[in-house]
Parts: C-alpha cells; sequence; structure tokens
C-alpha cells in the first residue's frame, strides 16, 4: 500500500471516530413539533407547498410510527423555495384560536412557533401569571414574537411592549402580528442588544432562526448566513424611564446574554424588572462566559430568586440555580 493511500485511510478512520455534530435544525423535525399541522382546520390555511410538506408528515409518522421525520430538511427546503420564488414578499398568515401570527415562509421554525401560541405551552402562557393591564413587556431576541403576542392581549390599551430582534425578516413578521393582536403600543428595534455601540456579524444557521447569534462556536457549526446588524446598548436604546406598570423582560439571546445585561444595567437596577431567561449551557460556553458568570452578574444587579417556567410558585435562592440544564427560567428580586 502506498504511503499516501495509508495516509487516506488513517484519515478517514479518525474522522469517523469524531463525534457527529448534530444539525441545529434537527428538533424541528419531530412529531411533537410538527403535529398540528395535521389539523385540517390549520393546514387549510397555508399555500399548497406547505400543505404537501404537512401531507407527507402525516404519512411518515402514521406509517413508520418514527417520531423524527425523514428527509424533511430536504423537502421543506425544496418546497419553501417553490414558494418563494412566486411570492418573494410574502409571509404565511395564520388564525389560531387566540391569536393570529404571520410566519417566515422560508423558516423551519415556524411549526414550532405555533406551538409556542398554543394554551399548554408554559413558557409563554407564563406570561398569564406575570403581566396585568398597563404593563411593561420587554421580548429581547424576539424571532417570530411570539411572547409578544401573547403578551399583547394581556397589555389592554395602556400597556407597552418593546421587541427586539436583529433579523430583518422576522422583525417585520412581529410587526404583521402585531398590528393583528395588539391594543397597546409597541416598538419593534431590529437590531442587537449588548454592552456597547456599533455594528456586529450575526450568524444565521439556515433552516433555524432560533439559534442566530454572534459566537461561531455556537451559531456557525454547520452551514449559515452573515448579516451585519447594528449593535446598541438597551440603556440609550429607549426611554426606559418612562415605562409604565411592571416591568418584565423576556431574553433569549443566544450566549448574549451577559452583554445584554451589563449594557442594561442602569434600566435593570432602577426597575428590577421580572427576567424570563433562557439558561444555554452550551451558547455560554461559545461566548467565554459560564453559568456561574451569569449568575453571579444577575445577583449583581439585586436578583436573589429564581423559580422553574412551569412552576412560579416554588421559589427558590438564585445561588442554588443550576445552569447546567437548558431551559427558561424567571428570574426575581
Amino acid at each position: 500500500m502506498s504511503q499516501n493511500l495509508q495516509n487516506i485511510y488513517e484519515t478517514a478512520d479518525q474522522i469517523s471516530d469524531l463525534p457527529t455534530i448534530e444539525q441545529p435544525d434537527a428538533w424541528l423535525y419531530n412529531r411533537s413539533v410538527l403535529e398540528w399541522i395535521f389539523n385540517p382546520k390549520l393546514i387549510s390555511q397555508l399555500p399548497w407547498s406547505y400543505q404537501a410538506f404537512g401531507w407527507y408528515c402525516k404519512l411518515y409518522f402514521q406509517i413508520t410510527g418514527n417520531e423524527n421525520l425523514w428527509g424533511g430538511r430536504s423537502l421543506f427546503g425544496f418546497l419553501s423555495k417553490l414558494f418563494l420564488n412566486s411570492h418573494p414578499d410574502r409571509y404565511l398568515h395564520l388564525q389560531l384560536d387566540n391569536y393570529q401570527v404571520f410566519l417566515n415562509p422560508s423558516d423551519m421554525r415556524l411549526f414550532q412557533v405555533v406551538n409556542e401560541l398554543s394554551e399548554s405551552d408554559a413558557d409563554t402562557q407564563v406570561l398569564t401569571q406575570l403581566l396585568n393591564e398597563g404593563d411593561t413587556f420587554l421580548d429581547v431576541g424576539a424571532n417570530h414574537g411570539s411572547f409578544a403576542i401573547v403578551a399583547s392581549k394581556l397589555l389592554g390599551t395602556n400597556g407597552t411592549i418593546i421587541a427586539v430582534e436583529p433579523q430583518p425578516r422576522l422583525a417585520k413578521a412581529i410587526e404583521l402580528s402585531l398590528k393583528a393582536n395588539a391594543q397597546c403600543k409597541f416598538q419593534i428595534l431590529n437590531l442587537a442588544v449588548g454592552d456597547s455601540d456599533g455594528e456586529i456579524e450575526l450568524l444565521v444557521p439556515i433552516g433555524t432562526s432560533g439559534s442566530a447569534g454572534v459566537f461561531p462556536e455556537h451559531s456557525a457549526t454547520h452551514q449559515h448566513n452573515v448579516i451585519k446588524v447594528p449593535l446598541r446598548r438597551f440603556d440609550e436604546l429607549v426611554d426606559w424611564r418612562n415605562f409604565t406598570g411592571k416591568v418584565v423582560l423576556k431574553l433569549d439571546v443566544e450566549g448574549s446574554e451577559c452583554a445584554f445585561l451589563l449594557g442594561a444595567s442602569a434600566m435593570i437596577r432602577a426597575l428590577h424588572p421580572q427576567l424570563i431567561i433562557e439558561v444555554h449551557p452550551n451558547s455560554l460556553k461559545a461566548a467565554g462566559a459560564t453559568g456561574d458568570r451569569l449568575k453571579q452578574l444577575l445577583q449583581d444587579l439585586g436578583y436573589k430568586h429564581y423559580a422553574e417556567i412551569k412552576n412560579c410558585d416554588r421559589i427558590f435562592s438564585l445561588a442554588d440555580l443550576d445552569t447546567s440544564v437548558q431551559r427558561n427560567v424567571v428570574i426575581m428580586a
């Protein structure tokens, strides 16, 4: 055997021993995410290409009994491109039981958005316990705006919503959805927030917008797009001194949580908003941060307690928060 051929075999063996990095959108092809599309009332509102995707999903799950959809990524990509070639500026529009929602047709994460707007979703429905009419809700890292849409039905005419989303197409979708749902005032900020002002590259994985961020080890592990977006400190970005009622802040920024908190520290120290924050060990690691660093920063800002989002009545010491498990929690002063 030649030395070159031997080197090829050795390299192939080494590659085969490496751990496989799961596609960031893999979870979206699970039956639990896609099952709502089997509802005739909902699927009938979609264009034919998305109906075809739904029919394939239903047949595949019924015939195989599998929980993960085979070939879904390629089929969705093909059918969504067909739709967008004819309707490049169009959004999908769904009338749900309690909300109207506009969805980005090229983003597979659209299927999870519908689940987030169901009454059984603990993450978004926690807002019914935290918000009252006249309050202020801040949705930082809004994506399609699921939290903001739910909040829009709780704040009455005197409340305020501020949604921050750096991806332009999603920011437009939020605007359309809030126009259709909200009676309160709302503002959409199409930019990124952190601890400095300037411009930054946002890395958006192809297939799911939910993992978009600024840290390559989290957001650029697979094929992705890069867009430049403005970066601002929240303290100087909005007139927070005139916020009305109680302030609730949802924070989900894929590793940039510490940077946001530093850039919003004046507002936080003054108003002590309740925080709904995503604890995400992998994105914190990609940012060069740790769960302990996040907890310490929260404590420095005056927070002492937390609750699991599915049971806000049980309050624990923030010092005991386990940051090794990914989930949303509620942080309180």
